[in-house]
């Protein structure tokens, strides 16, 4: 699975019954758990040592599968996720992902330069976050017709990364148009995952966010790659 990979199928509660049981997720709970795993991506990202990077990807990548069996085997038991291992596994995912950004990010707050093209990527990632976050909530157009052709995208966009990354002569000169079209997928995708959560079970809630923070990684990667492209270097993705 790469850091690409948005984790967008959602498990049901085999043992639900009564449909007016079934509870919706909780969108503040969702924000509040987003809150926390930005603040766990920023403390790996500033504070964990550039050398610890492939442990801690080598860990980001056990984890994405880890969660949805650990939060599968909570709701079997009836125990809330989003109470318990499942979202304390969320907040160490969220670390590590800071944490294998934490190389550059450390590298940029260096220099006053540096600094200043971390904090626009940053600025601009949050209000084209903010904006399709609220989209997707708000529009009452169905987004799910989007997500076989947003993950035939998400499939390319893998494909190309990796061959630029092999192949990165070749594929410098097209560096903008593929961290372009990298913000536009997951400016969709956030916003498709925020509608997914307004009908979303409440035993998903953790894996409704891990999906939404997802969305918010890979988008700020792209976009800090396009505003260093303009700086004058850019960096391979995640």
């Amino acid at each position: 699975m790469s850091p690409f990979e948005n984790s967008s199928h959602y498990y049901q509660n085999p043992y639900v019954i009564d449909i007016k049981k079934v509870k919706t997720v909780s969108l503040s709970q969702v924000m509040g758990l987003l809150s926390f795993m930005f603040l766990a991506m920023a403390a790996g990202a500033f504070l964990v040592p550039p050398q610890y990077f492939m442990p801690a990807a080598i860990l980001e990548f056990l984890l994405l599968f880890i969660i949805p069996i650990v939060s599968r085997r909570a709701v079997v038991r009836g125990d809330d996720p989003a109470a318990g291992l499942t979202a304390g596994l969320a907040l160490l995912f969220a670390a590590c992902a800071g944490a294998v950004l934490g190389p550059i990010v450390q590298a940029l707050t260096a220099t006053t330069e540096g600094l200043l093209v971390l904090g626009q990527a940053a600025l601009v990632t949050f209000i084209v976050f903010a904006a399709f976050g609220a989209y997707g909530l708000m529009t009452k157009r169905n987004l799910s017709s989007m997500a076989k052709a947003l993950f035939i995208g998400l499939l390319v966009l893998l494909g190309v990364t990796i061959l630029s990354t092999i192949f990165s002569s070749f594929f410098s000169p097209f560096g903008l148009l593929i961290g372009l079209g990298g913000a536009i997928l997951f400016s969709l995708m956030t916003a498709l995952d925020f509608q997914r959560a307004k009908y979303s079970l409440a035993d998903n809630a953790v894996l409704v966010t891990l999906s939404i923070f997802l969305d918010f990684i890979n988008l700020f990667t792209f976009i800090l790659d396009i505003f260093l492209i303009f700086g004058g270097g850019g960096i391979r993705k995640r």
